[in-house]
């Protein structure tokens, strides 16, 4: 039988779920205030497959609130450890909306099912995430609207 859940437990959920609401929202501010000042470091599942780092890898993730509205999400299986000041956070996240071309009068419908890490620490009492690493499960998929 497991433990009962703990109050940063809690915390480091709320920030996993406070990240997806931010994006849902398209709310820049939230968004980049829950990643580390001190450092962010992104292995995504869309190209460039390579680590990004700080600005650059903030500056794709921001890039879903400009190009996908009506974002929806699941986060499913979530699996968290908290060691000291560093929680892991393993689940499986399924995001859908409608991705928009800019200067094009038209969209698509888009759906991301990834397996997602993310590594929090803690900073002046709340939990910031430090990495991100994204896998697809299967391709993505979208359809002309």
């Amino acid at each position: 039988m497991r433990s009962p859940v703990s109050t940063l437990e809690n915390e480091a959920v709320q920030t996993l779920t406070a990240v997806l609401e931010a994006i849902k929202n398209k709310d820049h501010t939230r968004l980049l205030d829950l990643h580390s000042s001190k450092g962010y470091t992104l292995y995504n599942d869309a190209p460039p497959y390579q680590l990004l780092e700080d600005e650059m890898a903030l500056r794709l993730k921001l890039s879903l609130l400009n190009q996908v509205q009506d974002i929806s999400y699941q986060l499913r299986d979530l699996h968290l450890n908290i060691y000291g000041d560093v929680a892991y956070a393993a689940y499986e996240l399924e995001m859908s909306g409608i991705l928009v071309y800019q200067y094009r009068f038209e969209g698509q419908r888009w759906v991301r099912r990834a397996r997602c890490t993310t590594i929090m620490v803690r900073e002046e009492g709340s939990w910031k995430i430090v990495h991100e690493h994204f896998s697809p499960i299967g391709p993505s998929s979208s359809a002309t609207l």
